[in-house]
């Protein structure tokens, strides 16, 4: 698997964030992109979080989880209360995103672990088939464009 690469898309008129990641990730290159995202004009505390990882490898441990735990709580002023869907497929994916959605309880979040990008947009309150369909047209477009 290649170098870890990551995009995003700030959806304002949704209240969404999406992400899409590949490649092999660790610690140090995950918080570096969250930083950058954080201080992107368009994000908003409170925006809901769809997270594709079905394309990464994670090196990562029980204590790297919770130092990003750390991190996310030192940053509590960019957080509001929020909805964060966390899309895997292999159990190097669903493992690290199971302790975090253990471990994150002090944050002002919901996070669920799918593997279906369609189950993920429905309980972010996206229902609409069109709007599904929108929704997953921008994240192909934040894959081709790595």
């Amino acid at each position: 698997m290649s170098k870890f690469k990551s995009n995003y898309k700030i959806i304002p008129e949704y209240n969404l964030v999406i992400e899409f990641h590949k490649g092999i990730a660790d610690l140090d290159m995950y918080i570096k992109f969250k930083s950058k995202l954080i201080k992107d004009e368009l994000y908003k505390p409170d925006m809901n979080y769809f997270i594709d990882q079905k394309n990464v490898i994670f090196h990562t441990t029980n204590s790297d989880i919770k130092k990003y735990i750390e991190f996310i709580e030192s940053k509590s002023k960019f957080l509001g209360k929020r909805k964060i869907a966390l899309i895997t497929n292999t159990p190097n994916q669903v493992v690290p995103t199971t302790i975090y959605k253990q471990k994150q309880k002090k944050l002002n979040q919901k996070t669920e672990i799918f593997s279906t990008n369609e189950k993920a947009f429905k309980w972010l309150n996206y229902y609409e088939p069109f709007l599904i369909n929108k929704l997953s047209s921008i994240l192909i477009d934040l894959e081709n464009s790595l």
